[in-house]
């Protein structure tokens, strides 16, 4: 699925809803009609794919907060990090509740100014993540701030006349603000690299699709001009149902909303996992590339006359096929990427032993069942459930199966091993792909030739007997 299917999917199914809407009682613009029901939907859609699993949300601001401390004011992105969870949640619920109470018209001007509001703050995000690619100075982080705070005052005032001239002024400073970058230095340092964005995706979708930085950028941009035509023309906003029932419904979606992200967080494994690890998929075919990239070398050298970058071929320069007389400066040399081929999904699964040695391929080829307890960090674990898990062990050694942990090596490993009697093995890989494998910390894995038969949060495990009646027994 791309970006472009889930605008198809949104607008067939806004359509659908306008229709049903012009039927019943003729709206006063079908235009907007349909742009409030797009947004709604858009809303919802946006905010269930991140619900079924607040903590990838969580571990991507976490990203964010990393890189913006990189710019300045460590102190504060770091404290911030430690509430990206609680953000996550707050955010993803309101996500989900201010789509579907625009659907039904509840409190618009409030609605509709709360999605004009999250929406700038997601393209800074997404602008950001992008526009690093650039080499953006901290002077364009500023102004950026502060030409995204201008149009957010485009949803205050109430009327038209004020939010009008508001929007013209925004636009203006925008544009001054675009031939700045265009025809000075002090926003851009640099041709954009991949390698140099700050955050490399920005979860806008959770793991449900990973989009590439510029269509999470220019898809946030499309939705900031469809919603500003909702904030200009909010008045044609027409509710359904009584109020009665409205205010009911809101406050209905609100609970339900916290409360399925609250137990995808602290209750369980994600309802759905979009996750490369997720049960039944095989690990070890994931781990392969389906098609190898196609990449070209390439010399970039400046101009003595223009003093303009060009690229040259491997066969231009090494066949004399450029003018040397010109181009004697060569800047740089880099790889251009023909074709992106298929890479595999899983990329960064590395599990070491205590001296270094990879395990990762004879741990996922065991033909038989083996339990992998994954803990991405042990001081950060929930330690009381470490005393289940070695009853499991002590089972699973009785049953002939292998029983490992795998967790971050911050050198307190035999520390904790010692204080919680933990007779297996323990080995070591990054926490990005712990994080990934499981939303549990500590969690339990059941693997088979590298197929993830099963996985359990550390609230939910399975006991001895259950596993050999399953599982082993067989």
């Amino acid at each position: 699925m791309t970006v472009y299917t889930i605008f198809a999917l949104v607008a067939a199914a806004a359509f659908g809803l306008a229709l049903i809407r012009f039927i019943v009682n003729r709206p006063p613009n079908i235009l907007i009609t349909f742009l409030h029901d797009f947004i709604g939907c858009f809303f919802i859609f946006s905010g269930f794919v991140k619900a079924v699993d607040p903590l990838g949300t969580s571990y991507k601001m976490h990203e964010y907060f990393e890189a913006f401390a990189g710019e300045g004011f460590r102190p504060l992105w770091e404290y911030l990090a430690t509430w990206s969870t609680f953000m996550a949640v707050t955010m993803i619920a309101l996500e989900l509740f201010v789509g579907f109470v625009l659907l039904i018209g509840w409190k618009p001007r409030f609605t509709v100014g709360v999605i004009w509001l999250l929406t700038l703050f997601f393209t800074f995000l997404t602008g950001y993540t992008f526009l690093s690619g650039y080499g953006i100075s901290k002077a364009f982080i500023l102004v950026s701030g502060a030409v995204i705070s201008l149009f957010a005052l485009v949803a205050f005032p109430k009327k038209q006349s004020q939010r009008m001239n508001l929007v013209f002024f925004s636009v203006g400073i925008l544009v001054l603000v675009f031939l700045m970058s265009k025809f000075s230095g002090i926003f851009f340092t640099a041709e954009f690299a991949e390698s140099k964005m700050k955050v490399t995706d920005c979860g806008c979708f959770g793991d449900f699709i990973k989009l590439k930085p510029w269509e999470t950028y220019y898809k946030d941009i499309i939705l900031d001009v469809m919603i500003l035509i909702l904030v200009l023309n909010v008045k044609f906003v027409r509710p359904v149902f009584g109020d009665t029932v409205r205010q009911f419904l809101a406050f209905t979606t609100a609970s339900a909303a916290l409360i399925f992200c609250i137990y995808n967080v602290y209750g369980n494994e994600p309802v759905i996992d979009f996750r490369p690890y997720a049960i039944g998929n095989d690990i070890n075919d994931l781990r392969k590339e389906k098609k190898p990239a196609k990449v070209e070398m390439v010399f970039v050298y400046q101009s003595n006359k223009t003093h303009q970058p060009k690229e040259f071929t491997y066969d231009e320069v090494m066949k004399g096929k450029m003018d040397y007389a010109e181009y004697d400066s060569m800047i740089e040399r880099k790889d251009k990427v023909l074709d992106p081929g298929i890479p595999a999904k899983i990329t960064n699964l590395r599990i070491e032993n205590d001296e270094g040695g990879e395990l990762t391929d004879s741990l996922l080829h065991d033909p038989n069942y083996s339990l992998m307890v994954v803990s991405y960090n042990l001081n950060k674990t929930h330690e009381a459930a470490f005393k289940e898990l070695n009853e499991i062990a002590a089972g699973a050694e009785k049953a002939g199966v292998k029983f490992y942990a795998v967790t971050l090596n911050d050198g307190h490993v035999d520390e904790f091993r010692h204080k919680n009697q933990t007779a297996y093995p323990f080995y070591s890989a990054d926490e990005t792909p712990l994080k990934t494998i499981i939303r549990s910390n500590p969690g339990l894995v059941l693997f088979k030739n590298g197929v993830v038969v099963n996985k359990w949060h550390y609230r939910h495990l399975p006991k001895v007997e259950e596993l050999n009646k399953t599982y082993f027994a067989k």
